[in-house]
């Protein structure tokens, strides 16, 4: 599937501040994200030098973790575990990356997701500028040359099983 895609409702709501619930009418736009989740980074190793793969399972984290934390439609999982699963995921991915801890989630995702499709166009020099929020050109290198991130690889498993939850509210 075309990453682009997969990164187009993070970068809609991280654009728009706020939940694209509100925008524009959707149940749950991390729904699709979080059942490709274990598919796209469950075994984190396989991003290394896939720096766009890399960007966008980034950004998505980001974008679990910040909804875990803020959005009806997450902070009410099934799992209690979730929300710090995804917290210590986020910062897992963010001490890969050397970014800063108070680093706002939306601002992570717009740089992320900004620069996975910049990369998907093979255009570096846009990925670095779009990255610049959280680190630019150093951050891109390291999106090039992750270690494993077992805390991440779990928090893709544990989106996937909770959106896959009969009875989840806001099921897209």
């Amino acid at each position: 599937m075309n990453r682009a895609l997969l990164a187009l409702p993070l970068l809609l709501t991280a654009c728009g501040g706020g939940s694209l619930v509100s925008n524009i009418g959707l149940a749950d736009p991390l729904r699709g994200p979080a059942r490709a989740a274990p598919f796209e980074y469950g075994d984190t190793t396989k991003l290394a030098g896939r720096p766009a793969a890399a960007a966008t399972a980034a950004a998505q984290i980001e974008a679990f973790a910040n909804a875990a934390e803020t959005d009806p439609l997450w902070t009410h999982p099934r799992n209690a575990l979730l929300l710090p699963q995804l917290q210590i995921a986020r910062r897992e991915f963010r001490e890969a990356l050397g970014i800063p801890a108070a680093t706002p989630s939306t601002v992570a995702v717009r740089a992320f997701s900004g620069a996975a499709l910049a990369l998907d166009r093979a255009d570096t020099a846009a990925a670095a500028q779009a990255l610049a929020p959280v680190g630019g050109a150093a951050t891109l290198a390291r999106l090039s040359n992750l270690p494993r991130l077992p805390r991440v690889e779990e928090a893709a498993q544990a989106v996937a099983i909770e959106s896959n939850q009969p009875g989840r509210q806001g099921r897209g």
